[in-house]
């Protein structure tokens, strides 16, 4: 009995210490914390779907979805769970919601008219719950960004801390040169062979002369405070746009002697000697490129079926910035937008594909095109 019993203690033990995987099975990583991303960090991490839409996305604890929106830039689709232990869970670049949630969102889309809405819903749901399921809305090719804040959502936390973040290679520390009033050192790492999506290191040290002068670890970022990002990787001339260079505020003359010592999110760890270089690095020049704002376009449209079996009228688009869609009585319909590929959805829940749609796309110059299209 007492055998029997110490066991079942230690696979509830087991089971409490398993990580958390948001997607239900192990995915990998394409970006990660405090990541690049030209003026910001990136505030949470991306797993893959395989370029899949529709993978479940499950609850971490018992708690509420506390806040959910729907729009066709940035985030997308995307809500806010509050876990139990009081901190909060965000989830981007949905396709579908949980079928409550979609509910009462579509509800506020059609008595504002807008593509772009926000609720509060408060519902609840348990550990292990489906919330939603990822997609690609807002940016980006099909993917799910996590991110994980303190209740006041003030603060942006590691969620590698809380779950399972697959990386199967340790960072690359290539080199290290004079830089302004310190110097800086090149690294870069992956999460997987091939070696695509260049991820930022969880920790660096720099050690010389066996004491340690440098360390930093990406635990937290701040929200709503000016980024100090180009005071921490900075942007040089360099043939090698993929890796970051990272500043030392530390005097160190050219031919100095260091250890570099990174490591990545899952632990993977890479040391290396390395001996500064003689030229010292210059920043990159500003991009003074004028933009050109082109006027907006509508390809031809085209059925297809999601992933929970959806028909859908899609229309490519190019250069718009704002759409609307209205059936012959001149009533709005719910529209979405996919960001790769470009283009406007529809689906025939909200419209009889046997009767002409009225489009029309603007750009940010107010140009814009307007087209009449029988999604058969």
């Amino acid at each position: 009995m007492g055998r029997r019993f110490g066991i079942i203690v230690l696979l509830f033990a087991m089971a409490a210490l398993a990580a958390y995987l948001p997607l239900g099975r192990t995915a990998y990583l394409t970006s990660s914390f405090g990541e690049d991303r030209g003026t910001r960090y990136h505030m949470g991490i991306d797993f893959s779907t395989n370029m899949e839409e529709g993978w479940p996305v499950i609850a971490p604890s018992n708690g509420v979805v506390e806040f959910a929106a729907r729009g066709p830039f940035g985030y997308g689709r995307y809500m806010r769970f509050k876990a139990q232990d009081g901190y909060v869970w965000l989830f981007a670049h949905l396709a579908e919601f949980h079928p409550k949630i979609d509910t009462l969102i579509r509800k506020e889309m059609l008595a504002k008219e807008k593509a772009t809405v926000q609720i509060t819903p408060k519902i609840r749901f348990k550990k292990g719950d489906t919330l939603a399921y990822s997609g690609s809305t807002g940016i980006g090719n099909p993917h799910l960004h996590v991110e994980r804040r303190t209740s006041n959502s003030k603060l942006a936390l590691n969620p590698c801390k809380k779950m399972q973040c697959t990386d199967t290679i340790a960072p690359y520390i290539l080199d290290a040169a004079p830089f302004d009033s310190g110097f800086a050192v090149k690294i870069v790492d992956y999460s997987r062979e091939p070696l695509e999506n260049p991820m930022s290191i969880y920790s660096l040290e720099i050690h010389q002369n066996k004491k340690k002068i440098f360390s930093k670890k990406y635990d937290s970022i701040p929200f709503g405070q000016p980024s100090k990002i180009d005071e921490d990787l900075i942007k040089v001339e360099d043939a090698d746009s993929v890796a970051d260079w990272h500043f030392i505020n530390a005097k160190m003359k050219a031919g100095s002697k260091i250890l570099v010592i990174a490591k990545d999110f899952a632990n993977n760890v890479a040391k290396k000697e390395l001996m500064l270089r003689a030229d010292s690095l210059k920043l990159k020049a500003k991009d003074t490129t004028e933009v050109i704002i082109e006027p907006p376009s509508l390809g031809a449209h085209y059925l297809q079926t999601d992933f929970a079996g959806k028909l859908q009228c899609r229309i490519p688009v190019l250069n718009f910035n704002s759409a609307d869609f209205r059936d012959k009585e001149n009533k709005w319909i719910i529209y979405d937008y996919d960001m790769v590929p470009k283009e406007l959805v529809v689906e025939n829940r909200d419209f009889n594909f046997s009767e002409p749609l009225k489009v029309k796309a603007c750009n940010k110059a107010e140009d814009c095109v307007e087209a009449e299209v029988k999604c058969q």
